[in-house]
């Protein structure tokens, strides 16, 4: 167990690390990216496209700096799971020697994916909360992290596993990705608020984990909301099950890997 552990750091390392090597900014495009990202949506949902944030109280709309804050809240939890549907199909396919001449506890391979993109909530709660501070907008609280965080990490590592190990099998995965992601922007309340949805397909959207993840993470940061039990209940019990059936088909998949690359 020692030394699986002391793998998955080295390898946590070597990934994060990897990504931002020979760069200028090195890892400091944590930061710079978000806010970059947080200054371009905000200019064209807010300011050209007259996107406005309701306020708590359903009476008014917010201001420029409601609408970037809520925005970096929709980002910080966007940029996990896309990262992670991204990155996790070729997980272990850019692995081969791993796979057919190591012995080497595969597993580890898309909980690293997960972890590195998991550093992207941390760097957006982070400044999610350095700036409506400083634009005097706080009224959250970091208490909630804690029962919020496990449901969203198990949901994707859920999806690690699963795209990690049909990734070798199916190659265009990969290429797919990236469209399945830009279509789940689109599907979350990321750039607009929940109000907006049309109340016919309201469940609908709720039902997506991105988005329940999305809204509770604005209600406790950012409007002093506490988790809805049965929402979170129903989450954290789904997520337990999708990670147990979603590592019993990467084991079940494991043995065929030699033989696919």
């Amino acid at each position: 167990m020692n030394h699986q552990i002391f793998l998955f750091f080295q390898w946590f390392k070597r990934d994060l690390a990897g990504r931002y090597r020979g760069s200028w900014l090195g890892l400091s495009w944590l930061f710079v990216q978000p806010l970059a990202q947080i200054g371009v949506f905000t200019l064209i949902f807010h300011g050209f496209m007259q996107v406005r944030w309701p306020l708590a109280a359903g009476a008014q709309q917010g201001d420029a700096w409601t609408y970037a804050l809520n925005t970096l809240a929709g980002l910080a939890v966007f940029n996990f799971f896309a990262e992670v549907l991204t990155r996790a199909p070729i997980a272990v396919l850019s692995q081969p020697n791993l796979v057919t001449k190591v012995r080497f506890p595969l597993p580890i391979l898309p909980l690293v994916t997960v972890s590195v993109a998991l550093v992207h909530v941390g760097v957006g709660v982070v400044l999610l909360a350095a700036v409506s501070i400083a634009t005097g907008n706080w009224s959250g609280t970091y208490a909630w992290l804690a029962l919020w965080l496990p449901p969203v990490l198990l949901y994707g590592t859920s999806i690690a596993f699963l795209l990690a190990s049909a990734g070798l099998y199916v190659r265009d995965l990969g290429q797919a990705m990236p469209a399945v992601s830009s279509l789940l922007m689109l599907l979350t309340p990321i750039f607009y608020p929940m109000s907006a949805v049309p109340a016919n397909l309201r469940d609908l959207f709720e039902m997506n984990p991105v988005a329940w993840a999305v809204e509770s993470l604005r209600g406790f940061m950012l409007a002093d909301q506490g988790l809805d039990w049965s929402q979170w209940g129903a989450h954290l019990l789904f997520s337990i099950l999708a990670v147990i059936g979603a590592y019993w088909v990467f084991r079940r998949l494991q043995a065929g890997f030699a033989d696919v690359l």
